[in-house]
């Protein structure tokens, strides 16, 4: 009888811990993060359809979805990286006074309005009504907060360094016709200029970048970071109010491209995020028994 039990035990038990440990499916992960998985390799090239109704070039968006919280870690990240807050409501809306917005705020180098705006595809912003994707100015503060951390980014892969390296910077805002006609998902924070995307030179560069952005969140400012990582490739962004069921209630989320699957490099030694915990969620960090996923 003993025995019948003992067997039982174990038999519940790895029941128990497959149901915990939930296959992860990063495809869908990507999908509902508002990406598709193959996105940081493959070009932005139109699709075909109808052409796009004509917009003018005014401040469409009113932010109604912005929420305080959203606000305060924006802020939170500008006075973190020595930024200072500024209100966007007080520049013009123009390319210029994107400049002047960003450097008043402490972006000073290395990246400017001018490489945030651009689009991949000019024909096809052109087809949408719009030279520059600028967004409206509620939106600019995000473009300062991920702007600073770049920065920090761009320092952490140098150091040490005997050449100094860059980081390309692509795809802030993407409105919803431009969107759609590179074949983006509806869902993208990029919609609402809500994320980054930073290419590195190499896989090393990007791990050593990811590592920075693992203690970065374990230090905890801001806790809503949203992380996609590519083998070259990150898409980085704060504050987004989105909260998914596979994912902890501080709005933090991480998933990963395809291109992940075959980079030489996935994490460096000191990089102990990206994990997925008992309770089947994936945390970027947890002390609670996580599983390393990458």
């Amino acid at each position: 009888m003993k025995l019948y039990l003992l067997v039982f035990a174990l038999i519940f038990t790895s029941c128990s811990m497959r149901i915990e440990n939930k296959v992860i499916d990063w495809e869908e992960l990507a999908h509902l993060n508002g990406h598709h998985y193959d996105e940081d390799t493959r070009p932005e090239t139109p699709l075909r359809g109808p052409s796009a109704i004509s917009k003018e070039l005014i401040e469409v968006d009113t932010c109604k979805d912005q929420t305080d919280e959203e606000i305060r870690n924006l802020d939170s990240m500008i006075l973190k990286f020595d930024g200072k807050i500024n209100e966007p409501q007080d520049y013009e809306h123009t390319l210029d006074g994107l400049q002047r917005f960003i450097e008043d705020s402490g972006l000073t180098k290395y990246f400017t309005a001018k490489e945030m705006v651009k689009a991949n595809s000019q024909s096809i912003a052109k087809s949408c009504n719009y030279t520059n994707l600028l967004p409206s100015r509620c939106r600019w503060k995000s473009a300062v907060a991920q702007g600073l951390l770049a920065v920090e980014l761009r320092k952490e892969i140098n150091k040490d360094a005997k050449a100094k390296s860059g980081i390309s910077l692509r795809n802030w805002w993407r409105p919803s016709c431009y969107n759609s006609k590179v074949g983006g998902a509806k869902s993208s924070d990029h919609i609402q200029a809500r994320g980054f995307d930073l290419d590195f030179k190499t896989p090393k560069q990007r791990a050593i970048a990811q590592a920075y952005l693992c203690k970065m969140y374990k230090e905890g400012s801001p806790l809503s970071l949203q992380v996609g990582i590519g083998c070259q490739t990150l898409h980085i962004g704060v504050g987004s109010p989105k909260r998914l069921s596979r994912y902890p209630k501080d709005g933090s989320r991480f998933w990963k491209y395809g291109s992940l699957g075959r980079c030489s490099i996935k994490r460096i030694s000191t990089d102990d995020c990206w994990k997925q915990g008992r309770d089947g969620k994936l945390y970027i960090h947890t002390e609670n028994e996580g599983a390393g996923v990458l």
